[in-house]
């Protein structure tokens, strides 16, 4: 199995993959960032995606079973952002989208 982790280099990401990796290979856990060098620290594939730059989204997403789609910042672009994250995961045939968000 191979979780993705979207926003690995925040506080919420980083907190998930390191209890992750208590729990599964590091390997198994993918860190998805705008910027994979932040994710060099976490011990385990990076890759590039950008709620901004919809062509990185589905190549990241490329053999992910699992993917926890923490909630982006931006209010005013947070439902078009995860709209196509959304999109682009059915499209790269992850079976399962855990999502995180906040109110207020």
């Amino acid at each position: 199995m191979t979780i993705a982790i979207t926003g690995a280099t925040g506080q919420l990401g980083r907190l998930v993959i390191e209890t992750l990796k208590t729990k599964i290979a590091p390997d198994g856990i993918v860190a998805l960032a705008r910027n994979t060098d932040k994710a060099a620290d976490l011990e385990g594939p990076a890759r590039v995606f950008d709620y901004d730059a919809p062509e990185t989204l589905a190549p990241a997403l490329d053999g992910i079973d699992t993917l926890l789609l923490i909630s982006g910042s931006d209010i005013g672009r947070r439902v078009p952002q995860h709209a196509a994250v959304i999109k682009a995961a059915k499209s790269a045939g992850v079976q399962h989208i855990v999502y995180t968000s906040l109110l207020n």
